[in-house]
């Protein structure tokens, strides 16, 4: 009885380490997927972000070379309260974190800014350059 007894301690042993040997494991390879695959989505939104501001200051270059000063700074100031409202939301979510505190080193005053911001209304008309 005890050789039963001791087989079936050591197969209920080796059966409760080997799942727990897989589950450690699989945990492990998710983790490195993840953060592959997190750093190949991060990259992309970046690359995306780069590009797009790239085309929008090639836009706002071509029109101030073409004479277009007033229509090039209501394009900026549109971009700005854009931008202001992507923050504000962003504050939102996530005020009072580590986030905002480093914003906040950058631009003292913006956390007071980003608290009160309201959009303009029927500010998002782009004016033509037509020179």
């Amino acid at each position: 009885m005890t050789r039963r007894y001791f087989f079936t301690t050591a197969v209920t042993i080796l059966v409760v380490t080997a799942i727990a040997g897989a589950y450690v494991a699989g945990i492990q390879v998710g983790r490195g997927q993840d953060r592959e695959a997190f750093g190949q989505v991060l990259a992309s939104v970046q690359t995306d972000q780069g590009f797009t501001k790239l085309q929008r200051l090639r836009e706002f270059e071509s029109e101030l070379s073409r004479g277009c000063a007033k229509e090039t700074l209501a394009k900026l100031r549109i971009d700005i309260q854009i931008q202001l409202d992507v923050l504000a939301s962003f504050y939102q979510e996530h005020k009072g974190t580590w986030v905002m505190d480093d914003l906040a080193k950058r631009d003292p005053a913006i956390l007071e800014q980003l608290k009160t911001f309201k959009p303009q209304q029927n500010f998002w008309t782009e004016p033509k350059c037509t020179l």
